[in-house]
């Protein structure tokens, strides 16, 4: 990649000055947003700037008022997308992704996913939220996953994941999917009953979606995360229990899904897991008859 010639150094050292200028913020935002992928560096610089990133916050806070009646228009939505576009630029960065954590400033990007209407202003600013999220967790770090663990974000992602558009549900497929990837999401999904029946419902309802309408990028997530959950005894009962009759069938293996060739392997192998386990119960359980009856 390419670094920025002297001239777009200044033009981009300019921007970041103006984000503590309230008149000068869209525009700067804008044009840091367009050209953060130019420019690996951005991350850090954003992060050191004097007032940079408190000018990037007022934005957010800016639209708490719309998020509380759970409507905000296309031209806030523009602001604030282009505000948290550049939070996410920090966020997944190696040197300021963890920074941003322990500084809690994610905690102000939270509330904007309770947002439930379905309007693309509304969709533009979840998908961003989620985007940041994204970033960070790709980062790989367990801190990052245990924050995440103490905010709202598994219940939300949860009904994005059910509710949302197809690419609300591609996001929040992949939050879970890398939560659950680390031991300690996989214990805390599956700790409470209570959590585990809401996490394997919604994926349940997702699949009956997935039968009306084929979703490949979703459908890759919802079973990598039931193939996730099979790794836990707790997660792997409640499947033998509530498997979808679809993935049991071989419904999914005799459809194409472009995109997901390897849905028919990763299809036989939840199967394997979730019957072994079955037959393994039924054998225990008709030694356990056997013995009784010869005492």
């Amino acid at each position: 990649m390419s670094q920025p010639n002297p001239v777009e150094s200044e033009l981009i050292y300019q921007w970041i000055a103006n984000l503590c200028d309230t008149d000068e913020r869209l525009v700067a935002m804008l044009e840091l947003f367009e050209r953060r992928s130019q420019f690996p560096g951005l991350g850090p610089l954003l992060w050191h700037a004097f007032g940079a990133v408190a000018g990037l916050l007022q934005e957010v806070i800016a639209i708490y008022p719309s998020v509380t009646v759970n409507e905000i228009n296309p031209m806030q939505s523009q602001r604030v997308c282009a505000a948290i576009g550049l939070f996410q630029t920090i966020g997944s960065h190696p040197d300021t992704g963890l920074l941003l954590l322990r500084s809690h400033l994610m905690s102000y990007l939270m509330p904007l996913l309770k947002m439930t209407p379905q309007t693309l202003a509304v969709e533009h600013v979840r998908l961003s939220v989620l985007g940041v999220v994204c970033g960070m967790l790709k980062l790989d770090s367990e801190e990052i996953v245990c924050f995440f663990l103490g905010t709202e974000l598994m219940h939300l992602v949860l009904r994005h994941f059910e509710l949302g558009s197809t690419m609300s549900k591609v996001l929040s497929g992949f939050v879970l999917l890398r939560i659950l990837e680390h031991d300690v999401g996989l214990k805390f999904a599956c700790r409470y009953q209570a959590r585990r029946l809401h996490l394997v419902h919604t994926l349940v309802r997702v699949v009956h979606q997935m039968t009306l309408e084929p979703e490949p990028c979703v459908f890759k997530h919802v079973v990598r995360i039931f193939l996730r959950l099979a790794d836990n005894l707790q997660g792997l009962a409640l499947l033998q229990r509530l498997m979808p009759q679809q993935i049991r069938n071989g419904h999914f293996s005799r459809i194409k899904l472009p995109g997901y060739e390897q849905a028919p392997i990763d299809l036989d192998e939840l199967n394997r897991k979730v019957g072994q386990s079955q037959d393994s119960n039924r054998k225990t359980g008709a030694t356990e008859n056997i013995n009784s009856k010869t005492i």
